[in-house]
C-alpha cells in the first residue's frame, strides 16, 4: 500500500514537473506562438532579426513567429555569416538544437 502511494505521488510529481517546465519556457518565449504540428510541415529559418536570432515560419515569413534574446553580434563570424543568409531547419525540434548551439 505505501509504496502504491509513494508511486502515485511520484507520477503527480513528474506530471507538475512537466507542466511548470512548459509554463516556464513559454513564458521565456522559447516555444512558439503558434500550432508546432501545423507549421512542422512548413519548415523554420532562423535569420537576424533586430539584433537577435528571429525564428521564421514559414521559412520566407516577413517577420518571426519567435525572437530569442541570443545576441546575433556575440556569435562567431562564421554563425553570424549563416544567419545573414539564413539557416534552415527542417522541424521545431532542428530549431531547439540550433538555438542550444547558438546559446553555448
Amino acid at each position: 500500500m505505501r509504496v502504491r502511494i509513494k508511486i502515485i505521488l511520484c507520477v503527480l510529481l513528474a506530471l507538475f514537473a512537466i507542466a511548470s517546465l512548459g509554463a516556464v519556457l513559454a513564458g521565456l518565449g522559447l516555444l512558439p506562438e503558434e500550432d508546432v504540428s501545423a507549421s512542422a510541415e512548413q519548415g523554420y529559418l532562423l535569420r537576424e532579426w533586430d539584433g537577435c536570432v528571429g525564428v521564421f515560419c514559414p521559412p520566407d515569413a516577413q517577420s518571426p513567429v519567435m525572437i530569442t534574446d541570443i545576441q546575433v553580434r556575440g556569435l562567431p563570424i562564421s554563425d553570424r555569416i549563416s544567419l545573414a543568409s539564413g539557416i534552415a531547419a527542417e522541424d521545431y525540434g532542428g530549431v531547439i538544437r540550433l538555438l542550444e548551439d547558438f546559446g553555448s
